[in-house]
């Protein structure tokens, strides 16, 4: 792996992260929002309570099992090793750059596939490439509209 290939996996990671993070913060906040507005809607005359009480138990399972929250701290820590290491990165010899790469790709979250084609797009616009960008595909373009960057070409 050359100096630019490294160049552009420490960018790509970084932005694949971020968007992780994005996308599973807001998916975490509108769990919990949702939740809320379902918690005071059993005081409305109008409320189904079977329905209601069906879809809590069915955010809450979501939101127990997936545990968003954790997930996107995870990512956002990464995130952070990634921007240090994108700072820093111009002052550090290849063979350290590529050790320290290394090290903070063993404790990489587990980022959505979905986001990686957006990702990718992000890294070759934020490193000035004009060319070769991934065509998203409708549920990727959705996702990371959600995720708060959706790279245009």
């Amino acid at each position: 792996m050359n100096r630019d290939d490294l160049e552009f996996a420490v960018t790509y990671s970084f932005y694949l992260e971020k968007m992780n993070y994005r996308l599973l913060t807001r998916i975490d906040k509108l769990i919990t929002l949702t939740l809320i507005v379902l918690g005071f809607a059993v005081f409305a005359r109008f409320s189904n309570m079977f329905v209601f009480g069906a879809v809590v138990a069915v955010l809450s399972v979501l939101q127990l099992v997936y545990q968003f929250a954790q997930e996107a701290g995870a990512s956002k820590e990464q995130m952070r090793h990634y921007r240090s290491l994108m700072v820093n990165m111009k002052n550090i010899e290849d063979e350290e750059l590529r050790q320290r790469f290394a090290k903070i790709q063993d404790s990489d979250s587990m980022p959505w596939q979905s986001l990686e084609d957006a990702a990718y797009n992000r890294t070759l616009i934020a490193l000035g490439h004009t060319t070769s960008f991934t065509k998203l595909s409708a549920k990727d373009s959705v996702l990371s509209w959600f995720a708060g960057d959706l790279p245009k070409n």
